[in-house]
């Protein structure tokens, strides 16, 4: 008997990784807790391909709605996400690639390029994710990523050069380990980590509506100018 779990990662795997086409910039999603694809981040990739006639959007897919393991949704998230990015990488080798994520979806993307692992806390709280390794930022699929953003992301650290908002002199509820936080500092040239005061992932404060503030009219054009810069456009 297949459990829901198992029916997940039959779903994910006959899913087509890369798109018919190849793009010159090409931005892949990792959507947030509850939300199905496209999600709040489209306001950022919309201000982002304006005006380029070769910029298309992919989701990362994971059991984003699901409401079971959290830990075993990250790790799908990450599976898939190291296929997705290293498949169209090849097959799209003059491509300029753009990672993001939000809330889980930001835990997907950080802990697929820094590695993950250890005890969920907070609503992921009883379960335990396993050690994948971090991506190496020289060789590809990594060599082709020229931005990655991250929205209100549990694994949050203080202090670092990559954090932007008012946040980020905070951990947030799912810190990354000193390993995986060094793993991450080696994505800093193209890496910003976006996070309000009072976010209740990324600040470990009380507020909801700090945690999806990113995405207002009046905050979008921020993240989406620098990933602009990042991409020469």
């Amino acid at each position: 008997m297949q459990t829901k779990s198992t029916l997940c990662l039959v779903a994910l795997a006959a899913a087509p990784l890369v798109s018919a086409q190849c793009n010159k910039i090409q931005i892949f999603t990792a959507v947030g807790h509850g939300e199905t694809y496209p999600g709040v981040q489209r306001s950022i990739t919309t201000a982002v391909c304006q005006g380029l006639a070769s910029c298309g959007v992919a989701n990362i897919q994971y059991p984003s709605t699901s409401t079971g393991n959290g830990c075993k949704a990250i790790e799908e998230g990450i599976a898939y996400g190291r296929k997705a990015l290293t498949d169209y990488a090849t097959k799209c080798p003059e491509a300029k690639i753009v990672v993001m994520g939000w809330s889980q979806g930001a835990s997907v993307v950080g802990d697929l390029l820094a590695g993950g692992g250890g005890p969920g806390k907070g609503a992921m709280a009883g379960c335990m994710q396993a050690t994948t390794p971090p991506m190496d930022p020289t060789t590809l699929p990594g060599s082709h990523i020229v931005a990655v953003a991250l929205y209100g992301s549990p694994r949050h650290n203080a202090n670092q050069q990559f954090n932007v908002g008012t946040g980020s002199d905070t951990d947030g509820i799912m810190a990354r380990s000193p390993e995986n936080l060094a793993a991450l500092q080696a994505w800093g040239d193209r890496l910003q980590d976006y996070c309000a005061k009072g976010d209740i992932a990324c600040n470990a404060g009380r507020d909801s509506g700090a945690h999806s503030s990113y995405f207002s009219s009046s905050y979008a054009s921020v993240p989406a100018k620098w990933i602009r810069s990042k991409l020469g456009v």
